[in-house]
C-alpha cells in the first residue's frame, strides 16, 4: 500500500484529499441546517395551527353567547310580568314575541314555554305546559301550543333547564317549520330559565340554524387540504368542510381510536388537544379544542386535520434547493482543483506534508509554509497558505454560526469562494428566520391581546341588560383602561321626541374616574354628529387649537390624539364611542374598537328594546290597576241596587267587558302610532283626518292629536296640495279596494329624490259598508338606491362576463 500510496500523482492526491475534505464540511453544514429548518419549520406551522384554532373558537362560543344573551333578555321580560302580576300576560307575551321576530331576524325560531301551574288558574297535574313560538321570515303568526302530562320529558331540553335553573345548548337536529316545505333545516336550540320568586316558571329561548356555525368552519384555511368539523358533546357533526358528513358521527369524521383523540377524552380536558396521526394510510396533524355552550358543562368540539405533507411542503422545498447549492459547490471545487493540480509540478517534501496534514482535516493556521524558491512552487505555497487560512476562518465563522452569534461578518476568499458564499447565505438567512420570528410574535401577542379583549366585552355585554347607562359607564370605562388612555365617552341616539332627535352623553370616564357630565350634540354638530351622520371612524393626530369645527364631546381640553367610532350594527347608526389619548393609538387598537363597536351596538340596540317593552309593560300596568279601581268602585255601587236593577246590571257587565276590550284595543293601537316610525293616519268619508300617529304629526309640527283632527289635505298643504292623491283616495272609498307596498316617487324642492313604500285600505264598518280610509307610508329609498346599485354591478359583471 505504501509503493502504490508513493506511486500516486500530486494531480491525483490534491483531487482525493482536497476533494474529500471540502465535500465532507460541506455535506455537514448543509446536512446541520436542513435538519434545523425542517424542526423549525414544524414547530412553527403546528404552533400556528394551535393560535388559529382558538381564533375560531373563539368565534363559535360568541354566536352561542350572543344567542344566549339573547334568551336571559327575553326570560327576564317574561319574568319582569310575573313580578308585576299582569293580569294579560299571554297578550303582552305574544307581543314580545313578534317585536322579538321583527327585530332579530338572524334566529329560526323565538319562543317562551311556561309551566301551566304557573299561568293557569285551577291547574293541579303535576306537569304540562303552555308554549308561545314566533317564526321569523315567515307571515306565520304566534303560535301557543298547549302540552299536557303525556308530553313530559325530563331529558328535554326544557325541564334540564328548568330544573338545573342554568343556560343550556341541544343536540343539533332537524326540523322544518313550514308543512308545505319537503326541505328540513338542521338547527340547535338553545333556553334560559324564566325565575320568579327562586323558582323556574318556563324556558324561554331560541332555535339557531346551523348555517352560522358553518361559515366559521368554512373559513378555515391554515394550509391547503386542511378540513375542519364542529362535533356536539353527544358525537353529532354539526358543521365540516365537506358539506356531506354534516350529520353523521363523530368517528367518522377521524379515526378516534387513540387514547388523545377520543371524544370523551377531549371534552375532560380544558387544554386543546395535538397530535400527529394517520387517516386512511395517510399522515395527518390533527388539532380538537373543547368549546364550553352555556353554564351546564356542555361542550362542543371544534377539530381541524390539516395533511402533515402541506406542512413540510415549504421544507422540503428548502432541503431541495439546499441539496443543489452542494452539488454546485463540489462541481465547483471539483473544477477548482483540477485546476490547481494541471499548473503544479511535482511537490517537494515539505509541500507533500503539508498537503497530507491539509488532506487529513487538519487545519492549522501555525503549520503555514515558508518557501521562497522563487518558482512555482513558491506560488504554491503561498496559495496553499492562502487557502489554509481562508478554512481556518470559514469554520471559526462556522462555530460562531453554530453558538447563534449572527452578527460575526465573513471575508470571503475571493469572488468564488462557495463555501465562504454558502455560510454567508446560510447566516443571513438565519437572521431573516429570527426575524421573521420575532415579527410572528409579536403579531401573536396582538392577536392574543384583541382575543382576550373580545372575550371580556363579551361578558361585560351580558351585564346591565336593563340599564343603558350602567351599561355604556362600564363600557367606557373597561374600554379606556384596556386600551391605556385617559379618556372616553359614549353618545347614544336620542328619539324619545321625533321632532327633536339628537345624540345625549349617557357615560363618561377619564383619568380612572367617572365624570357625571349632561351633554348633548345636535345630528351633524361637530365631530360627534360627524362621525353619526357619516358612519365611519374618525382618527385625528393633529388638532389645530382654535378650530372651531373639530371640537371634542369631552370639553374643552385638545387631547394629541382623538377617536370617535360609530355604533353601527346592520347599517343603523345608534350612537358614537368617543376616546382621546395623550399618544397616537396603533391601528391594531382603532380594528379592535371598531369591532368591539359593533357587539356594543348590537346589545346597545337589545337593550333600549328591553327598556322600552319594560316602559310599555309598566305604563300597561298602570292603567290595568286604574281600570281594577274603577271597576271595584263600579262593583260597590252595583251591590247597592242588586236587589232592584238585576236587568241593568247583566247589561251594565257587558258594557264594561266592551269598554275594555275597546280601553285595550285602543290602548294598543294608541301605543303603535306613538312608537311606530312609520307615518299613519286615518280620514273619514270627508277627507277629514280622524286619527295620526306621531310621526304624521312631527311633519307638520303638532305636538298633539286635536291639532290635526278634523282638518284636511287642502288646509295642511295649501297651495302644494295634490287633487290627484285626493281622487286616489275617493276611488278606494268608492270601490272599497286599497293598495299596499306602492313604491311612490317624491322629489323635494331642492331636486332630492324620495322613495316611498305606500299603502291605502279602506275602513269597513260591521255591515261591510266603507267609513274612511286609513294610510301608511315609509322612507324606503336607501334600499331602492341599493337595489339601483346591484343591479348596475349585475350588469357590469354580465358585460365583463361576456
Amino acid at each position: 500500500m505504501l509503493n502504490r500510496g508513493k506511486s500516486l500523482s500530486i494531480r491525483t492526491k490534491m483531487h482525493f484529499y482536497i476533494g474529500l475534505s471540502v465535500a465532507v464540511i460541506m455535506l455537514l453544514s448543509f446536512a446541520y441546517f436542513i435538519a434545523a429548518l425542517r424542526s423549525n419549520t414544524r414547530a412553527n406551522a403546528t404552533q400556528m395551527a394551535v393560535e388559529q384554532v382558538k381564533g375560531y373558537s373563539f368565534q363559535l362560543q360568541k354566536i352561542t353567547n350572543q344567542a344566549l344573551g339573547f334568551s336571559e333578555s327575553l326570560a327576564s321580560s317574561v319574568a319582569y310580568m310575573f313580578d308585576k302580576r299582569m293580569v294579560n300576560r299571554e297578550d303582552l307575551i305574544k307581543l314580545l314575541l313578534q317585536n322579538s321576530a321583527a327585530n332579530n331576524q338572524a334566529y329560526t325560531c323565538i319562543w317562551v314555554s311556561l309551566e301551566h301551574s304557573a299561568i293557569t288558574s285551577g291547574y293541579t297535574k303535576q306537569s304540562g305546559r303552555r308554549s308561545y313560538l314566533s317564526v321569523p321570515f315567515s307571515n306565520i303568526p304566534v303560535m301557543v301550543v298547549d302540552k299536557d302530562t303525556a308530553s313530559f320529558d325530563p331529558n328535554s331540553l326544557y325541564y334540564q333547564v328548568k330544573n338545573s335553573g342554568k343556560p343550556d345548548v341541544k343536540d343539533p337536529y332537524f326540523y322544518n317549520y313550514y308543512n308545505s316545505s319537503s326541505e328540513q333545516l338542521l338547527i340547535t336550540t338553545l333556553g334560559c330559565p324564566v325565575v320568579y320568586n327562586g323558582q323556574a316558571k318556563g324556558v324561554a329561548g331560541v332555535d339557531i340554524a346551523l348555517d352560522e356555525y358553518q361559515k366559521v368552519v368554512d373559513n378555515v384555511r391554515i394550509f391547503p387540504g386542511t378540513s375542519a368539523f364542529l362535533v356536539s358533546q353527544s358525537g353529532f357533526v354539526a358543521a365540516h368542510s365537506n358539506k356531506l358528513m354534516v350529520g353523521k358521527s363523530y368517528e367518522s369524521t377521524i379515526e378516534g381510536k387513540r387514547t388523545e383523540l377520543a371524544l370523551g377524552t377531549i371534552l375532560s380536558s380544558n387544554d386543546i388537544t395535538q397530535t400527529f396521526t394517520e387517516i386512511g394510510g395517510k399522515s395527518y396533524f390533527v388539532v380538537v379544542a373543547p368549546i364550553p355552550m352555556g353554564d351546564r358543562g356542555t361542550r362542543w368540539v371544534l377539530g381541524v386535520v390539516i395533511p402533515s405533507s402541506e406542512i413540510f411542503a415549504q421544507s422540503r422545498k428548502s432541503v431541495f434547493i439546499a441539496i443543489l447549492v452542494c452539488l454546485l459547490g463540489l462541481v465547483i471545487t471539483y473544477f477548482a482543483i483540477n485546476y490547481l493540480a494541471k499548473s503544479i509540478a511535482k511537490p517537494l517534501g515539505d509541500v507533500t506534508s503539508s498537503i497530507k496534514l491539509l488532506a487529513s482535516g487538519a487545519v492549522n493556521k501555525s503549520k503555514l509554509l515558508n518557501v521562497n524558491t522563487g518558482d512555482e512552487m513558491q506560488e504554491i505555497a503561498g496559495s496553499l497558505n492562502v487557502l489554509v487560512d481562508g478554512l481556518n476562518r470559514t469554520a471559526l465563522f462556522a462555530q460562531e454560526i453554530g453558538r447563534g452569534n449572527l452578527s460575526l461578518s465573513h471575508k470571503l476568499l475571493g469572488e468564488n469562494d462557495i463555501i465562504g458564499a454558502s455560510l454567508e447565505e446560510m447566516r443571513s438567512s438565519l437572521i431573516k428566520a429570527k426575524e421573521a420570528e420575532e415579527m410572528r410574535r409579536v403579531e401573536e401577542e396582538k392577536n392574543h391581546w384583541a382575543n382576550q379583549g373580545y372575550a371580556e366585552f363579551s361578558g361585560l355585554l351580558r351585564q346591565n341588560g336593563n340599564n343603558v347607562k350602567e351599561l355604556s359607564f362600564s363600557v367606557v370605562s373597561n374600554l379606556v383602561k384596556y386600551l391605556g388612555l385617559v379618556q372616553g365617552g359614549m353618545f347614544i341616539l336620542n328619539e324619545t321626541d321625533q321632532s327633536d332627535r339628537y345624540l345625549e352623553m349617557v357615560a363618561c370616564f377619564a383619568y380612572n374616574r367617572r365624570k357625571l357630565m349632561s351633554r348633548r350634540f345636535e345630528l351633524g354638530e361637530g365631530l360627534v354628529g360627524r362621525c353619526f351622520d357619516e358612519a365611519e371612524t374618525i382618527y385625528l393626530l393633529e388638532i389645530p387649537d382654535g378650530y372651531i369645527s373639530i371640537t371634542s364631546g369631552l370639553g374643552d381640553a385638545k387631547p394629541k390624539c382623538l377617536l370617535l367610532v360609530p355604533l353601527k350594527v346592520n347599517s343603523e347608526v345608534n350612537g358614537v364611542i368617543e376616546l382621546a389619548s395623550l399618544s397616537p393609538i396603533e391601528e391594531y387598537k382603532v380594528k379592535f374598537v371598531e369591532k368591539v363597536a359593533e357587539s356594543i351596538a348590537s346589545t346597545m340596540a337589545s337593550v333600549r328594546v328591553n327598556v322600552h317593552t319594560a316602559e310599555l309593560l309598566e305604563r300597561t300596568q298602570q292603567q290595568a290597576e286604574e281600570m281594577a279601581a274603577q271597576e271595584e268602585e263600579m262593583r260597590q255601587n252595583l251591590e247597592e241596587l242588586q236587589s232592584t236593577q238585576d236587568e241593568m246590571l247583566r247589561i251594565h257587565s257587558e258594557q264594561l267587558k266592551m269598554q275594555d276590550k275597546l280601553a285595550l284595543e285602543q290602548n294598543l293601537l294608541r301605543n303603535l302610532l306613538d312608537s311606530t316610525q312609520e307615518v299613519i293616519y286615518f280620514k273619514g268619508l270627508d277627507g277629514r283626518y280622524i286619527k295620526a300617529s306621531r310621526a304624521k304629526l312631527a311633519m307638520h309640527g303638532f305636538t298633539s292629536e286635536e291639532q290635526i283632527i278634523g282638518k284636511s289635505d287642502r288646509e295642511l298643504y295649501g297651495d302644494k296640495f295634490d287633487v290627484n292623491f285626493e281622487n286616489e283616495e275617493k276611488e278606494i272609498i268608492r270601490t272599497g279596494k286599497g293598495v299596499v307596498d306602492i313604491l311612490e316617487k317624491v322629489e323635494g324642492a331642492d331636486g332630492s329624490v324620495t322613495w316611498l313604500s305606500v299603502s291605502k285600505l279602506p275602513i269597513f264598518d260591521k255591515e261591510g259598508g266603507v267609513v274612511g280610509i286609513w294610510i301608511s307610508y315609509h322612507d324606503v329609498t336607501k334600499m331602492v338606491l341599493l337595489e339601483e346599485k346591484v343591479s348596475r354591478l349585475a350588469a357590469s359583471e354580465g358585460n365583463l362576463l361576456h
